[in-house]
């Protein structure tokens, strides 16, 4: 009788073995997708904190430091173009000098892409954040959400940017994130 038993729990946790492995793979692949598509959402987020800072005071900004539009094969709102101070030498370099600093962000063929002269959501020098051949990106967008002064006076602005994307070889896995960032811009 004990053997009988016995052999009933390893058969049945035999069983369970296989779907429990698959399991923890969807798991798997769903972290690392979130993971990679956070990274993309936290480098346009660092940009965008720092959107219009000029280094002369710390104090200035630059009014037009975020623009919003799209490709014209694109959604609205799917290109996001920000201007700060990266080098700190009290101006923003215009997008043809060789320490141009406008960054600029664009969905476009299910792919997520970034240049660092882009003066618009068009031409060529788009670099890929994602690889296209394992993710694919369904959806971005950002959008002003609105404005408000903060405690000492200074204007703070309010984007909500939202990415949409599945595994290429697993389209069933697939995440949305949205995240909301201040600007001090």
């Amino acid at each position: 009788m004990a053997m009988l038993i016995g052999s009933m729990m390893i058969v049945s946790v035999a069983a369970m073995y296989p779907a429990l492995q698959r399991q923890s793979l969807t798991l798997y692949r769903l972290y690392r997708l979130e993971q990679s598509m956070q990274q993309v959402l936290m480098t346009i987020a660092k940009d965008l904190r720092r959107a219009g800072f000029l280094f002369k005071d710390g104090k200035e900004r630059v009014s037009e430091a975020v623009s919003i539009s799209q490709h014209s094969q694109s959604a609205v709102g799917s290109c996001i173009i920000v201007r700060y101070d990266l080098n700190h030498n009290g101006v923003i370099d215009p997008v043809d000098s060789t320490a141009a600093e406008h960054f600029a962000y664009r969905w476009l063929n299910n792919s997520i892409e970034q240049h660092r002269s882009a003066k618009d959501c068009h031409g060529n020098g788009w670099e890929k954040l994602l690889d296209p051949a394992e993710i694919v990106i369904t959806h971005f967008s950002a959008q002003s959400v609105g404005r408000s002064l903060n405690s000492s006076g200074k204007d703070t602005a309010y984007y909500l940017m939202v990415l949409e994307g599945h595994w290429k070889r697993w389209p069933s896995v697939k995440r949305r994130l949205t995240l909301r960032v201040r600007s001090m811009s």
